[in-house]
């Protein structure tokens, strides 16, 4: 039972909790009754501006006008109006008002903010105003709390409830995720034409190279996942567009209190499952979240397989011949499985695995700290810049003639013979053993025209040469027994001819790294420090992802006309200016000065995370045991 100090403290909470709900309503009861629009005039409603004194200077009040004849369906008055619409648009903000909460900073002339009150009724549940604010929430990526309290902070009245949001969400989700099919079409059809204009079309069939992978709204490690929703997007490797993506959720609130209730659910927008776009939904799936990698792989891949183009294309059919992804096999296995679920004719030939280059890089830089770690070695013994100098070389060699048409390197063995022995001279190279370097002379670097670069410092015959390891001397094989030989190994597991065979492409998993941030950092409301699978939040900033990758910024505007809105004047410009920003950052991130600037940022970002000043030491197991309740030193 609980005490009565404990009852007394409830019903003292219940009381403040009383006063502050009449508080609220009589607010909103004492707000002006809107005026008819005929005879409003927004510039009236501050007919005495009050001067702000701001550094002692008067600065007048300049309200901004505000569009009254969009709430001329929506204004009913105070005392009669029900949550949904918009009540009313007098109240002002002026200078003089703000100018104490600045407490003598700088500011700006007083810009006049409307008062608005979004309430609900059934005939104007869908008002243009009321559908604006979801489209905003979801393409800004804001939680309904945090614009509740972005626009009371503004003076603005703000009311809606909970299901009413869902309503609106659910009613502009519909139109993206039919925008987001409409949109990976249009780029599969782009995508077939570039591709048979290139010359990869066998019997009227296009032969796509696509790279493929998935994301996971919360964190999770290389084997645990615990993510309740994910993501697998195809991106195509010419035009870098989204082909196709598949969209799981493994949450379902009426679904699962129909299931415990024993009955049916009522019809709904259902997310559970797996739902495809520009490919079939299926809701009976119900794996793991480590699964939805392999699954979405194979339902994008039948996906491009079962469209069929149109007449005045001179082919049919498009399926996939590569695909770039992880080391993960579990996808090219799932996707080639005779007995899986992707039909045999978009597996025979089977589809070429290629690896992306990226990956790969850091599982080599991985291998070689865990060999540090196992064999327990410290000091300058394969050291991080020790393991930097074999990776970066490690990336080099592989790169120096994929791509490239260069005398005598025509077939595709010819390079992978030269890259195997090229990486493996690598290490012979650091351990100087030997000194006359004549390997290095062998594998230098091939140039289109014939030439050779020698990347071998020994070579150039420069007096004050330097190797580019500790102390810019070669590593000593005898002074730590099995470091030559451990090192050796590590690179033969990735000199391997098949290793190699992966990586003669040009594609790369860039793409969809970027579009996986594209969907936490810019649409999803909390990012990963939550789940987000609930009532379609996760899919629907998927959908937005798909659209703005595939049209640009603009697409808010189509939105905005399929959902029977005019687009606001504002947006427009917003829209272009952030798609020339994009464009120009995308261009400036393949120049030279552009890479030159991300790798200074790598290097500098050690020294920027050194202390400065007294550092405070972290928590650590019994370093309080000694201290009393203020924290002094007890002797």
């Amino acid at each position: 039972m609980p005490s009565k100090k404990s009852k007394e403290k409830l019903e003292a909470k219940r009381l403040r909790a009383a006063h502050a709900r009449d508080a609220r309503l009589g607010a909103t009861a004492a707000s002006p009754v809107a005026l008819p629009v005929a005879a409003t005039n927004v510039q009236e409603l501050d007919t005495h501006e009050t001067p702000a004194l701001i550094d002692a200077v008067p600065v007048p009040c300049s309200p901004v006008p505000f569009n009254v004849t969009a709430f001329e369906e929506a204004a009913p008055t105070a005392a009669t109006s029900e949550p949904g619409c918009i009540v009313s648009s007098t109240a002002t903000i002026s200078s003089a008002g703000t100018n104490r909460a600045l407490s003598g900073l700088r500011a700006k002339p007083g810009i006049a903010f409307p008062s608005l009150c979004f309430k609900v009724s059934p005939e104007n549940k869908f008002h243009e105003v009321n559908v604006l604010h979801a489209l905003g929430e979801q393409n800004a990526g804001l939680a309904p709390a945090k614009v509740e309290k972005f626009l009371t902070s503004l003076g603005i009245n703000y009311s809606m409830y909970r299901s009413t949001q869902s309503t609106l969400h659910k009613h502009v989700g519909k139109e993206i995720v039919a925008m987001a099919k409409e949109s990976c079409e249009s780029a599969v059809i782009e995508e077939a034409i570039a591709t048979k204009d290139s010359g990869a079309a066998t019997g009227g069939v296009v032969q796509l190279h696509v790279s493929g992978d998935a994301a996971w709204p919360n964190r999770g490690s290389g084997r645990s996942y615990a993510s309740f929703c994910g993501m697998f997007v195809l991106v195509g490797a010419l035009r870098k567009s989204i082909l196709s993506a598949s969209i799981f959720d493994k949450m379902c609130f009426t679904c699962e209190h129909a299931e415990k209730q024993k009955r049916q659910a009522p019809k709904h927008d259902c997310w559970r499952g797996a739902r495809g776009i520009f490919c079939e939904d299926n809701p009976d799936w119900r794996g793991s979240s480590k699964a939805m990698e392999a699954e979405g792989a194979v339902m994008c891949v039948k996906g491009i397989g079962a469209y069929t183009f149109c007449e005045p294309c001179d082919f049919s059919k498009a399926r996939v011949s590569k695909f770039t992804s992880d080391e993960d096999s579990n996808m090219i296995s799932a996707i080639n499985d005779p007995n899986g679920d992707v039909p045999a004719e978009l597996r025979d030939p089977p589809v070429e695995k290629n690896s992306d280059p990226n990956h790969l890089q850091k599982l080599f830089y991985k291998a070689l700290e865990n060999l540090r770690v196992e064999k327990k070695w410290t000091g300058n013994i394969l050291s991080v810049n020790v393991i930097k100098y074999f990776n970066k070389l490690y990336r080099y060699v592989v790169k120096s003639t994929v791509g490239l048409d260069i005398p005598g390197f025509e077939a595709d063995e010819e390079k992978v013979e030269w890259i195997s022995g090229a990486l493996m001279n690598i290490v012979d190279h650091a351990f100087n053993i030997d000194p006359t370097h004549a390997a290095c002379r062998r594998y230098r670097c091939p140039l289109p025209d014939g030439s050779f670069h020698p990347w071998c410092g020994v070579e150039s015959q420069k007096p004050d040469w330097k190797i580019h390891l500790p102390g810019g001397k070669f590593l000593d094989r005898t002074a730590t027994p099995g470091y030559y030989e451990g090192v050796r190994d590590v690179m033969a597991r990735f000199a391997k001819k098949e290793v190699i065979y992966k990586q003669l492409h040009t594609s790369d998993t860039n793409t969809n790294e970027s579009i996986n941030g594209m969907v936490v950092k810019g649409y999803l409301p909390g990012g990963k420090a939550q789940q987000n699978g609930q009532s379609g939040v996760y899919g629907w900033a998927c959908c937005h992802t798909i659209v703005s990758k595939n049209e640009g910024h603009i697409y808010r505007q189509e939105l905005c006309r399929r959902l029977g809105i005019d687009p606001p004047p504002s947006m427009s410009p917003l829209d272009s200016a952030m798609d020339e920003k994009r464009e120009a950052a995308a261009v400036a991130r393949r120049t030279h000065a552009g890479k030159a600037r991300r790798l200074q940022s790598r290097l500098e970002k050690p020294s920027r995370n050194e202390a400065v000043g007294k550092v405070q030491a972290t928590y650590s197991t019994g370093t309080d045991l000694d201290n009393d309740r203020y924290g002094n030193k007890v002797d």
